[in-house]
Formats: structure tokens, C-alpha cells, sequence
């Protein structure tokens, strides 16, 4: 009685289901395709039945999904990539300053002739950071050199916030263009750690300039805009900034540092001094143990017989107490690891006011500054 009435109940429901020997699968599915709700209980069935394909396996919907979306993505990305490279070259001085001098430098060192092809003429190569960039004057250099009758070619190779050295050397001496003289600055590099489990990129900055050049284009059109209106208007602004590329190439390497110059006559004030000052502490340019390149630094000055000499730099009067004429204990430390020579202090101390800023010359303590280097190398710079 009971299963008469229940039958009867589901015939109501699904007309043809009293019949014995049916299955009722078919009839749920149906019921499921079409827009009638299937009866609780049975639903879970519907649900199965209609992510089945024809063998009993679920349809590969959500990866066909996922693979067009991946497309999509990078696709998205390598146009974004693409525009921002575009506007990257095709406005090469919305940028930072030192940044197109850097660049600028490069590409002079890279391909352009830097000394004249005439092999009885001293070539001079100077390298260091921005303080031999604003520091050292060619010109005056070879004038001097003119003045006691020796014909001299310097070059400088300064850069802008690095210490840049081995690879703008070497090319220069893969392409012919090695100097006869070598001027340092800075101490050799330590070697850097060894790559590990949780340091497999030994330059992410390296990495991320070859990746993404354009990285800082937002921060420096930001700050292009916001200077413009103090330098004519953003044409002139840009037209001055490709003024001071070719400059740094006419001046072969010098440029007169000026954005940071926020002083009357461009010199600093007699009374300026910083909280970082030590006017009584020496402050010693250092030597490190072996490195690689310094072993690739000596192989250069071997093979291309080049004579090598560590230089001083400068510091302002107050920003370090006076050095000794010479630091034996390091400079005979620097002869005995490395190819080069140690020349006079660690650095010369200058007057507020042949400075530009509080850490690089302006013009005047450029020439008191490369006259000082002169008068330094001035008898190693005869024939031979």
C-alpha cells in the first residue's frame, strides 16, 4: 500500500516513472535540462549528470579558462612593457641629470674614440665617482702638460653616484683605446658573497636595469615637471638637458655638477658645515684583501702595459682632519697586492669656497683640484 502510494506520488511528478525496468536517471537529467526543479533528494543526481561528459568524465571547462586567461595577462603585460620602453628611448632626457650623463658616458666609452691615434701622445685615464666627474679637468690638465712641452691626452672617466671601473676599461682596451696612465681613486671592490639557496641573483640591480629601464621614468617625469617652470618651461628644460650630454662629451668627461647648487655665485658658504663633519678624525681610504677585480684589474695594466697610481680625492676643510703626506703602511700594502702605486695623501682638503655643494667642486676648485693631480704625475708623464 504504502509503495502503490509512494509510486503514485512520483508518477505525478514524473509521468512514466511507475514503469518497472526504467531507469530513472534519464528522466532526472531531462527534468534537470529543462527549467523544472528537480525534487530535493534528488538533485545531487541532476547536478552529476550534467558535469558528465558522454564517458564519465568531468569537461576540462576551468583549464581551457585559465590557459586564454594566462594569454590575456601577457599579453597585457608585454604591450604595457612595449609602451613604456617606446616613451623610455623616444624621450631620452626626461630623466634624471646624472642619469644622462651616465648614459652619456657609456656609450662614449663604448664606441667613440676617446684618445687621438697617435701613439707618441700620453694617454691619462682618470676614474672615480662624482667627485672626479665634477673634479677633474681635462683640458686644464693637457695645457699644463703643453705648457712644460709633453704632449698628453686625458680623459674623464668619473661617475655619477658609482665607482664603475672594469667595464668601461676594458673595452676601451679591447678596442685600442687603452691609456698609457692609470688614475685611481677609490679602493678595489670586495668580492661579493657567494651565491646561495637565498642569494641566487648576486646584482638585482643589474637585473632589474636589463629587465626594466624605465623603472624610475614615473619619479623622474615627476620631478622633470615640478623643475621645468624654473628653467623656462619643460621645452627648455628638455633642450637643456640635451645641452649637457654633449657637453660632458666636449669637455671629454667633466661636468660641472649644478643641481644640486643652491648657493649665490655657485660656492658655499664660508660658515657651512653638517653634523656628519669629523674635522679631527682622519678618514683613511682603506685596502681589502684580494678580490676579483682586482686580479681582472691587474691583468688589464699586464697586458696592455699600462702604469697605474692611486690618486687623492678631496673632502672640504672641516669634513675631515689633514692627512699625512703619505700613508706608508697602506701604500706599501696597495704595491705588494696589486700593479699600482700610491701617490701623495689619501685626499687634499679645500675651502668652502671651491665647492659647488657640500661634496663637489665648482669650477675654480675644479682647476685648483687637477692642477694639484699635475703637479703629481708630473714626472711620470714624459716618453716612456
Amino acid at each position: 500500500m504504502l509503495k502503490r502510494q509512494a509510486d503514485k506520488r512520483l508518477s505525478r511528478h514524473f509521468p512514466g516513472s511507475e514503469n518497472r525496468g526504467r531507469s530513472i536517471v534519464p528522466l532526472v537529467s531531462s527534468a534537470a535540462t529543462s527549467n523544472q526543479i528537480p525534487p530535493r533528494g534528488l538533485s545531487w543526481r541532476s547536478e552529476l549528470q550534467t558535469n558528465l561528459s558522454e564517458t564519465g568524465r568531468p569537461e576540462p571547462t576551468t583549464k581551457v579558462r585559465w590557459s586564454w586567461g594566462w594569454v590575456r595577462t601577457l599579453s597585457l603585460f608585454v604591450a604595457l612593457w612595449g609602451c613604456f620602453f617606446y616613451l623610455y628611448q623616444r624621450f631620452p632626457y626626461v630623466k634624471n641629470g646624472s642619469e644622462v650623463v651616465f648614459n652619456a658616458k657609456l656609450k662614449l666609452e663604448a664606441a667613440a674614440p676617446i684618445f687621438p691615434a697617435d701613439r707618441s701622445v700620453v694617454r691619462v685615464l682618470i676614474f672615480g665617482n662624482s667627485k672626479i666627474l665634477a673634479g677633474f679637468m681635462p683640458s686644464v690638465f693637457d695645457q699644463m702638460a703643453a705648457s712644460a712641452h709633453l704632449k698628453v691626452s686625458s680623459f674623464n672617466s668619473g661617475f655619477p653616484g658609482s665607482d664603475l671601473l672594469l667595464p668601461p676599461l676594458k673595452e676601451m682596451c679591447e678596442r685600442g683605446q687603452a691609456p698609457n696612465v692609470l688614475l685611481l681613486t677609490l679602493p678595489w671592490r670586495a668580492d661579493p658573497p657567494r651565491r646561495g639557496i637565498f642569494r641566487l641573483i648576486l646584482d638585482d640591480h643589474a637585473v632589474a636595469q636589463m629587465l626594466f629601464p624605465f623603472r624610475t621614468m614615473a619619479r623622474d617625469l615627476t620631478s622633470f615637471l615640478l623643475n621645468a617652470s624654473d628653467h623656462g618651461g619643460m621645452v627648455s628644460y628638455y633642450r637643456e638637458a640635451e645641452k649637457d650630454e654633449k657637453s660632458v662629451i666636449v669637455n671629454r668627461g667633466y661636468y660641472l655638477i649644478s643641481e644640486q647648487d643652491r648657493f649665490p655665485g655657485g660656492r658655499l658658504p664660508d660658515n657651512f658645515r653638517l653634523e656628519s663633519d669629523q674635522p679631527n678624525t682622519i678618514l683613511k681610504r682603506g685596502v681589502g684583501p684580494r678580490s676579483a677585480e682586482l686580479a681582472a684589474l691587474d691583468q688589464l695594466i699586464t697586458q696592455h702595459h699600462i702604469h697605474c697610481y692611486y690618486v687623492p680625492y678631496y673632502l672640504r676643510v672641516g669634513e675631515a682632519a689633514a692627512p699625512p703626506g703619505m700613508d706608508q703602511q697602506a701604500a706599501a700594502l696597495v704595491e705588494q697586492l696589486t700593479s699600482c702605486k700610491v701617490l701623495g695623501p689619501d685626499y687634499y682638503l679645500y675651502p668652502n669656497k671651491l665647492f659647488a655643494d657640500q661634496t663637489h667642486l665648482n669650477g675654480a676648485g675644479a682647476e685648483v683640484y687637477t692642477e694639484a693631480l699635475y703637479h703629481l704625475l708630473e714626472g711620470r708623464l714624459g716618453p716612456g
